[in-house]
């Protein structure tokens, strides 16, 4: 037997290995990396649907709370726990305080004497209305998309 040739045949065998297996591990890294991405987007695409959904909520409640007399249970804010709730699930404890704290802002200008909308927008330009309590909220949302 010839050793050039069994050295050749053996080097030619251990170098398509090599190749081949090179390609097999980049291709199941790019396939991981792959999948990682599109959860990462899935699970940023669900919580933004989340926030939205709160965000929109309680803005229609911020609004009755302030114009309206009485204090009623409705579809919004049934909506609203639901959404603090689901939050619960993904979210940091931050943003989920933050919702609660926006639902108890919600309470609290309920419990106060209505004002007209002329009024309302008055003191939204002069100033003079309460922090905008979806501010902070709209922040620890924002924070969190981030750090995902």
């Amino acid at each position: 037997m010839d050793l050039t040739a069994v050295l050749s045949s053996v080097s030619a065998l251990a170098g398509a290995i090599v190749g081949g297996g090179a390609s097999v591990i980049t291709a199941v890294y790019t396939q991981r990396f792959q999948d990682r991405l599109q959860r990462i987007a899935f699970e940023r695409t669900k919580r933004e649907k989340v926030y939205a959904d709160f965000v929109v909520s309680a803005s229609n409640l911020l609004l009755n709370a302030y114009t309206l007399e009485e204090i009623t249970l409705t579809e919004d804010a049934q909506r609203l726990v639901g959404l603090i709730n689901r939050m619960r699930l993904f979210a940091s404890q931050e943003v989920v305080a933050g919702g609660e704290a926006v639902l108890r802002s919600i309470v609290e200008i309920s419990l106060k004497p209505g004002i007209e909308v002329r009024q309302l927008a008055t003191d939204a330009l002069s100033k003079s209305l309460d922090p905008d309590p979806l501010l902070a909220f709209s922040s620890l949302c924002r924070a969190d998309l981030d750090n995902i």
